[in-house]
């Protein structure tokens, strides 16, 4: 059954009265009088205050974004369709806690007075636009500009800002060049060896740093790297950080609650009743500039801060999925990036979006995710192999073995894998009822099982028809899903199964839909079948297989445990070390071995850099064992060092936007494995 919320409409923004609020703020950079501000429009006010005001002013900034929620298993951030973001016009009051051995800050709200401002409607993908006065941005940035490092503390941490403070081994500026169309290249976790990658797993998230380390993984002279500085640009902390209270505030709290903890700060009544120790926002990072007090009241901080609402559960009145919204937009003078607004677990979240179009002239299964299981005539490349199930563009063969192998290379084979829709028309004359079935063939399999039908998969469908409408999608106990009309207008259209492909076997899946009538007696089937090959296993396999040494220049190598090994190195000698290895996966893309320090310098690899780094050169070359030999200067440090084996399988995710941005000409990496081999070096 439909589901139906209301939502107001915004009028367009130079259209709308100014608050109190808002006046004030233009009055204080403009210099006329509230009086003649508050009630009035933008567009009015174009007319009256001609001539006396800065015409910047009176124009509007736009700030774009997205609501997404978090799949809690897998981290992937999906999109919220059609809520209701509710821009608001915010001064609040906040006690600061600046704990002296940390380096974030926490804000405990005090005190806020709030009006809306605006309110705009997420589309299909969770995505959003709203236009913000310029005075607005303007008093924000004169306010925060007029105090000693405010400017810094109240800006949420982004994933690049952790990976900049880490530091992170940063790769050489590019030569700047008017017009540039990318930002800057983003950070390099791996150029180290990978002790930055450790590192970043520790300080933000394993998910977090197995993402920023595929996108580099696939980056090559050219790439368009858009989608990395999106999540670059993310929150670094996906869930509050709980302050760490110091014991003297606890022992206060448990004694007198609330207002014995802030019977120090000298605050007004109308502050400490609204003080609540469990509600704070951070962390943010704290000011090293001047000496700051552990604990700081600051009194009336303006911002333009998000409330987001959708009917959740069905009753239609729309439930708060988002509210914290402090401190949400990087305002600074140039461009601002786009806001990612993280929705709570009830939020309602929506499948892939901005899917090719589907044409419907009779049934047949299109696309899985955004890729074409359709070929294109010759001599165009196929994009699927219509017999085995592999995609044929994705993560192409190099007949040398080269990471960088210039094209053309040969065609690939390349598996699918995670959770994405299979997209085509199940339209047909008499046809109420379609279903796909599936016949299964295991790896090495020689024959497939009889068709089964898929069971047990739903999902949730949304259109904007002037109230949001949810539509749950679900099977009966055969398969047997409802045939919807086009003209329904549900999003996303031509969805026939969102397929968790992690839930079924390994192996090749030969798909194909039935039509059937309001009996569900079958009326048509669709031919031929459509073969998917899948693989979601881990190159797990992939390991180091042993460690040696020996002073440069020849001689025995000495074999260490691959457990706590440690160097007695003659001093002012270089040195070699012997790493052995195996890297395999059931459909290899590619692997990388490489050494590590701590800052006076790495491992230099002296062996042939075929010894070290390799991709697949065939649908074959799934696994190596090799040995690689790097040296150590004698002038190095003694101390830490370590052995980085990163492994790719090169099964792929196909609901990926990249892939129609290059036509499926693309390496991404989805599946993968890193291993690190630790070893001391002392000085004998």
């Amino acid at each position: 059954m439909a589901r139906k919320t209301k939502q107001a409409e915004s009028l367009p923004p130079d259209q709308m009265p100014l608050t109190k609020k808002q006046a004030m703020r233009l009055s204080a950079v403009s210099g006329v009088a509230v009086k003649e501000l508050a009630g009035f429009t933008v567009a009015e006010l174009s007319e009256r205050l001609r001539w006396r005001v800065d015409v910047e002013l009176l124009l509007f900034r736009r700030i774009c974004g997205r609501v997404v929620k978090r799949d809690p298993v897998t981290g992937v951030l999906h999109p919220v369709p059609f809520a209701n973001v509710h821009v608001m016009d915010t001064d609040c009051s906040f006690l600061g806690f600046f704990p002296m051995e940390w380096p974030w800050g926490w804000f405990f709200p005090l005190f806020c007075d709030t009006e809306e401002i605006a309110s705009v409607r997420t589309d299909e993908c969770g995505n959003f636009c709203v236009y913000v006065p310029r005075w607005e941005v303007d008093w924000i940035l004169r306010w925060r500009r007029e105090r000693i490092c405010f400017p810094d503390i109240f800006v949420r941490p982004s994933i690049r800002d952790l990976l900049e403070d880490i530091p992170i081994p940063l790769p050489d500026p590019p030569i700047r060049r008017p017009p540039r169309p990318e930002p800057d290249p983003p950070p390099f976790l791996l150029r180290d060896g990978g002790l930055s990658l450790r590192r970043v797993q520790e300080v933000l998230d394993p998910q977090v740093a197995g993402r920023v380390a595929a996108f580099q993984a696939t980056q090559t002279l050219g790439t368009n790297i858009a989608g990395m500085m999106q999540m670059l640009d993310e929150p670094a902390f996906t869930q509050p950080v709980p302050p760490p209270l110091p014991a003297d505030m606890k022992m206060r709290l448990a004694e007198g609650g609330p207002k014995a903890m802030l019977s120090s700060f000298n605050l007004e009544t109308r502050f400490t009743r609204q003080f609540d120790p469990d509600r704070f926002i951070g962390p943010f990072r704290r000011c090293f500039d001047v000496l700051v007090p552990e604990w700081m009241p600051i009194l009336d901080v303006p911002d333009i801060t998000f409330l987001v609402t959708q009917d959740v559960d069905g009753d239609g009145d729309e439930e708060t999925i988002y509210s914290e919204g402090y401190f949400d937009v990087r305002w600074n003078s140039g461009p601002i990036p786009n806001v990612t607004l993280e929705a709570s677990q009830i939020a309602l979240w929506s499948l892939s979006c901005d899917n090719p179009s589907v044409p419907c002239e009779e049934p047949q299964i299109v696309l899985a995710g955004k890729m074409p299981l359709h070929n294109l005539p010759g001599p165009a490349d196929p994009y699927h192999d219509q017999v085995n199930g592999y995609a044929r563009r994705v993560n192409r063969p190099h007949p040398s073995g080269n990471l960088v192998d210039p094209p053309p290379n040969p065609l690939a084979a390349s598996p699918f894998a995670g959770t994405f829709p299979i997209l085509g028309c199940n339209q047909h004359a008499g046809g109420v009822f379609y279903r796909l079935q599936y016949s299964f063939k295991a790896p090495g399999g020689g024959s497939y099982s009889s068709p089964v039908p898929f069971t047990g998969n739903a999902w949730w469908l949304y259109r904007w028809t002037g109230v949001l409408e949810s539509k749950h999608i679900t099977p009966d106990s055969n398969g047997w899903y409802e045939i919807l009309n086009p003209a329904d207008g549900w999003l996303p259209a031509n969805i026939l199964l969102n397929w968790p492909t992690a839930n079924y076997q390994n192996g090749t899946y030969k798909i194909f839909m039935e039509i059937g009538n309001n009996a569900k007696n079958v009326i048509y089937t669709t031919t031929p079948e459509i073969a998917l090959r899948v693989d979601n296993s881990s190159p797990n396999n992939s390991q180091f297989t042993g460690l040696a040494w020996r002073v440069a220049g020849g001689g025995p190598w000495i074999p260490l445990s691959l457990i706590c090994p440690v160097v007695a190195r003659p001093t002012g000698m270089d040195i070699e070390f012997q790493v052995s290895y195996q890297a395999t996966a059931a459909h290899l893309r590619s692997f990388v071995l490489s050494g590590g320090g701590c800052g006076g310098g790495n491992p230099v690899l002296t062996s042939a850099l075929s010894t070290a780094q390799h991709w697949h050169t065939g649908p074959l070359d799934n696994s190596a064992m090799n040995t690689a030999v790097f040296t150590l200067g004698a002038g190095m440090p003694q101390g830490a060092y370590s052995f980085h084996l990163t492994v790719h399988s090169r099964a792929f995710n196909p609901d990926n936007a990249n892939g129609l941005t290059y036509d499926w000409n693309i390496d991404p990496v989805d599946i993968w494995i890193h291993r690190m081999l630790p070893v001391a070096v002392v000085n004998a």
